[in-house]
């Protein structure tokens, strides 16, 4: 059986999933995590991309961390818990430099495979909160199998 990602923002809960819930405490020791991760890869990066909704809340924690500057993009692929085809508002113009995409969740890693996707050409590294599978090269908080159970870390090089 596969786990829907459902991201919910508010003051109980900050991620849902059909098993595992990520309260405020669980978003910060994660958020955290990435930002020791990157501080130790070593990598400078000039801006980071925050796609709209779930990227946001780690976007925000990454920047006043690392005091990196965030601009941010409008990319939708569902409606409700439905996936659809991609919708795209504010896409921001990138120059050459080293960026970040911050989103919340690697599930089936089609809205992250777009935005690299888009800007191809780009130096773009890839954070996120909570991924469903092992993702080289990325910077995650948690691995999470399909059925909800915690798989090693494994940290970005």
């Amino acid at each position: 059986m596969e786990t829907d990602f459902i991201c919910i923002f508010g003051f109980r809960s900050i991620l849902k999933m059909d098993h595992i819930r990520v309260d405020y405490n669980k978003f910060i020791e994660l958020g955290y995590k990435i930002v020791d991760q990157i501080k130790k890869s070593g990598v400078k990066y000039d801006e980071i991309l925050c796609p709209l909704r779930g990227g946001y809340m780690l976007s925000y924690l990454v920047s006043n961390n690392l005091k990196i500057p965030v601009n941010f993009m409008e990319i939708s692929s569902y409606n409700g818990k439905e996936q659809r085809e991609f919708k795209i508002g504010h896409k921001p113009d990138l120059a050459h430099g080293k960026y970040l995409l911050c989103d919340d969740i690697y599930d089936s890693g089609k809205t992250i495979k777009k935005i690299l996707e888009i800007y191809q050409g780009i130096d773009m590294d890839v954070a996120c909160l909570i991924s469903k599978y092992p993702v080289e090269k990325y910077y995650v908080g948690e691995f999470i199998e399909d059925g909800g159970l915690p798989r090693p870390e494994r940290a970005a090089n």
